[in-house]
């Protein structure tokens, strides 16, 4: 029997890892372009594969919304979802909530400019986050991970008390994370939409993953005590 990647229950389906809903459709793509090639797939059971589906509109939502997401994140906003906000103008209330005024700054070319800041829900984005990681463990290793997982998202900023702090530690831990992974190989056939990189140090160490959402969009996830 298999299994379900993320429990002992047997498989009924398989799931895309990352969710198809982040990789545009043809219809929304220039003439010859295909960013649903060869998705990722690993053995699930219904609870973790179909009763997510709105978990998995979440996740897409946080990252076409963010500013780092590069331009096929931006048309994907463009295009499937802004017509499915046609279609329900109260969708994007879901999202949009806590909504402020911000100035940000390009750290590439230390222009400022202004946009709005939003609260997410961590709960939810860390459990979507922690059962994509999971799947994305078991497609590279072939093993179900059942180990802690640490997990930073590095293109999130926060706009609480002390955040001048916690968003410098969070670019730290970034340009780590971009100069351990600097000569890793990456994964992905639509690495515009997708890619990964997986850090294995052996002998019980800790290992590390790379995710790149959009290319921009940036996460570092540290698997801890997996054997």
């Amino acid at each position: 029997m298999v299994s379900c990647y993320m429990c002992q229950k047997k498989s009924t389906s398989s799931e895309h890892v990352p969710p198809k809903c982040l990789f545009p459709e043809k219809k929304d793509l220039p003439a010859g372009i295909d960013l649903r090639k060869s998705l990722i797939t690993v053995p699930s059971c219904d609870v973790h594969n179909s009763h997510k589906s709105c978990d998995d509109e979440y996740l897409l939502y946080c990252l076409v919304l963010s500013i780092p997401s590069n331009e096929v994140g931006k048309n994907h906003f463009l295009s499937k979802i802004n017509r499915a906000i046609k279609r329900n103008p109260s969708l994007i209330k879901k999202y949009l909530t806590n909504t402020h005024k911000v100035r940000v700054e390009n750290m590439d070319t230390k222009e400022w400019s202004q946009t709005i800041g939003c609260q997410i829900d961590n709960e939810r984005f860390d459990k979507s986050l922690e059962q994509f990681s999971r799947a994305i463990y078991f497609h590279h290793f072939k093993v179900k991970s059942e180990g802690e997982l640490g997990i930073y998202p590095n293109f999130l900023l926060s706009m609480s008390t002390g955040y001048k702090e916690t968003n410098e530690a969070i670019e730290k831990m970034d340009k780590m994370s971009e100069t351990l992974f600097s000569k890793e190989t990456l994964y992905g056939d639509n690495p515009e939409v997708f890619k990964y990189g997986l850090v294995d140090q052996g002998n019980g160490k800790p290992k590390f993953l790379r995710l790149y959402f959009y290319e921009g969009n940036r996460v570092t996830v540290i698997f801890k005590n997996e054997g």
